[in-house]
């Protein structure tokens, strides 16, 4: 396993956003966490929103955020299980 693993959520040609495979468990399972809770957090304002006084992007916006956050959130909780699974081989 590479020190640094691409996130998934990398929208350029190149990977340029990476995470540390090495990092603690703590850090990459508060990594998760904080990007799953801002992502919830968004989606509830989502859901506040009244549909017709939303702008023509508006709704485009919070789900491509929201996406991003929730997929590095998936990518951190990734390199957590493969830490786990390093330590009980």
């Amino acid at each position: 396993m590479a020190k640094y693993h691409p996130l998934q959520g990398n929208f350029s040609v190149g990977p340029t956003l990476y995470i540390d495979t090495e990092a603690r468990a703590s850090d990459l399972l508060e990594t998760a966490v904080h990007r799953l809770k801002a992502a919830r957090n968004l989606l509830n304002s989502v859901t506040c929103l009244c549909v017709k006084d939303a702008e023509g992007h508006d709704l485009e916006h919070f789900a491509n955020a929201a996406h991003m956050l929730i997929q590095d959130g998936c990518d951190a909780l990734d390199a957590l299980g493969w830490k786990l699974e390093k330590t009980t081989s």
